[in-house]
């Protein structure tokens, strides 16, 4: 048995349906070879992936994911979405550790905790990783496939489609905010409202010569583009951040709000409290300077939008601009501050640790179960599906 796929399905059936309608034993062979030949392709998967990463136990009955800890596997199962992803890794040959970390990250939200007991769990998952997996066709790139290199709409639009949302080899996201430079300051003694940057002109044809911009991005400071001065104050930390909250934005900072209370988790509202930040096709509908930034999945609240692209979160951190050049380089290792012995602790917390947490809560919901899994390899601590535990 392999887990449910619709292309996996789509294409299997495409066979079956070339196999009834064969008109020799000989060809009715050749497609019934090829119908085996896509089942053990997918069982493949499993063992590829647990062969190159000893954190992850698949489930021969379900086909399903899960991380695991020293022998114990974790209660929850990777969706869908997340496997899908793995499997596109495989495909091209691409390391899929980023995932398994993103999705160990992902398992140390407090707000997926909290969702999971009150059964909305499931659909957050659900969001965040279709979030994850959204892909944006670039418009640049595909005039340019098309106009200079000869390929058709079709060949250049699959070419020039990409993800919107990259994942660092730790397991971060690496998404998109929009800002407004702020280009103005207040004089000390008279707090009138003075130019920040001063111009300088060509003395012999009067054309700017400089706009008096710093050298590095670093140095320059921006504001959210919608609510600019408005909203709860977060802070910026880093070499050239703010001591106080307050709205503004720099590059090499760590953004962050005074605690989850001053984020709507709500997956149905928009427009409400939180740091926003997105994908290619979110920002593209703002007008402003686009930073690069690195969000922990530990530190989404909510998805709003999973199909054009929004989160709302409680930190990020800025790590290069379009506005300009930086003066240091910030790595994603960094800000994940991980050495290989916190990432196996932090592994272990989240197989062990949340299946205790699960367990206490819902210790009276997985006995149900217990009949039905006597025959899974996995014993009676491993129920496969979100919605038992959710619902």
């Amino acid at each position: 048995m392999v887990e449910y796929d619709a292309n996996v399905y789509q294409e299997l059936s495409y066979i079956a349906d070339l196999a009834n309608n064969a008109n020799t034993k000989e060809e009715y062979q050749i497609h019934t070879d090829k119908f085996f030949s896509v089942i053990n392709r997918v069982k493949d998967y499993a063992k590829i992936a647990e062969t190159k990463c000893p954190y992850i136990k698949v489930n021969n009955v379900t086909g399903q994911f899960f991380l695991t800890y020293e022998g114990e596997v974790s209660k929850i199962p990777m969706p869908t979405e997340l496997v899908d992803r793995i499997y596109n890794s495989m495909d091209s040959g691409a390391d899929f550790m980023p995932l398994v970390k993103l999705w160990m990250r992902w398992l140390r939200n407090p707000v997926l905790k909290a969702k999971m007991e009150n059964g909305t769990g499931k659909e957050f998952s659900d969001r965040f990783f279709n979030f994850v997996n959204m892909k944006y066709v670039h418009p640049e790139l595909l005039t340019d496939l098309m106009d200079n290199h000869g390929l058709s709409l079709d060949a250049a639009r699959k070419r020039a489609t990409i993800y919107q949302i990259k994942i660092t080899k730790e397991g971060l996201l690496n998404g998109y905010k929009v800002s407004r430079e702020i280009m103005h300051m207040f004089d000390p003694e008279s707090g009138e409202s003075i130019p920040r940057y001063k111009r300088t002109f060509d003395v012999n044809t009067g054309q700017i010569a400089s706009e008096g911009l710093p050298e590095f991005v670093e140095d320059r400071i921006f504001e959210p583009a919608v609510m600019g001065s408005s909203g709860d104050p977060f802070t910026c930390e880093g070499v050239n951040g703010f001591s106080d909250p307050g709205h503004f934005i720099k590059v090499g900072c760590l953004h962050s709000l005074k605690s989850w209370d001053k984020v709507n988790t709500d997956d149905h509202r928009s427009c409400v409290p939180g740091l926003h930040i997105g994908g290619l096709y979110y920002i593209s509908g703002y007008g402003g300077e686009i930073h690069n930034i690195f969000v922990d999945p530990m530190h989404v609240g909510a998805v709003p939008d999973d199909e054009t692209g929004a989160i709302r979160c409680l930190q990020y951190f800025v790590h290069s601009s379009l506005a300009g050049v930086n003066g240091s380089i910030y790595h994603s290792s960094t800000y994940a501050a991980m050495t290989d012995l916190e990432w196996e602790e932090m592994r272990k917390d989240v197989v062990i640790e949340l299946n205790n947490h699960l367990g206490n809560a819902l210790t009276s919901r997985l006995s149900d179960y217990k009949g039905e899994l006597e025959d899974d390899e996995y014993g009676d601590y491993e129920d496969g599906s979100y919605d038992d535990m959710d619902n």
